[in-house]
């Protein structure tokens, strides 16, 4: 069975290969985009299990992002990381996550977002 997509965001290259270097501890398979454009193009593309993206961002930021991937799948589960707090609205059920985080701290949150076992 394949490994589960998460949709990773984030226009920092360092940021991006820290999750998914993460998430392959965890046995699933990060996609990565450089910008919310890119992200719904992968979405419209790809069956992603969670959406990780990054709040302050050039272009569409990532409330869009969020908002409009839950347009497609209003169940997808959403982890919001960002190192400066600013306006905007979460979707309902989402979890934050302030950077910088350590591997472990994102580990939980990617838990907690597919609930699965702490293991």
């Amino acid at each position: 069975m394949p490994a589960p997509h998460v949709l990773c965001v984030d226009d920092e290259a360092l940021i991006r290969m820290m999750i998914s270097d993460s998430l392959d501890d965890l046995g699933l398979k990060a996609i990565e985009a450089e910008s919310g454009e890119e992200a719904l193009g992968k979405l419209a593309s790809t069956e992603v299990k969670l959406l990780i993206t990054d709040i302050r961002m050039g272009g569409m930021n990532g409330w869009e992002v969020a908002e409009r991937a839950r347009q497609r799948n209003p169940k997808l589960p959403v982890i919001y990381i960002s190192g400066h707090p600013c306006a905007g609205e979460p979707v309902p059920d989402s979890i934050y996550l302030s950077k910088p985080f350590v591997a472990r701290e994102l580990q939980r949150a990617v838990r907690e977002a597919l609930e699965l076992d702490a293991a």
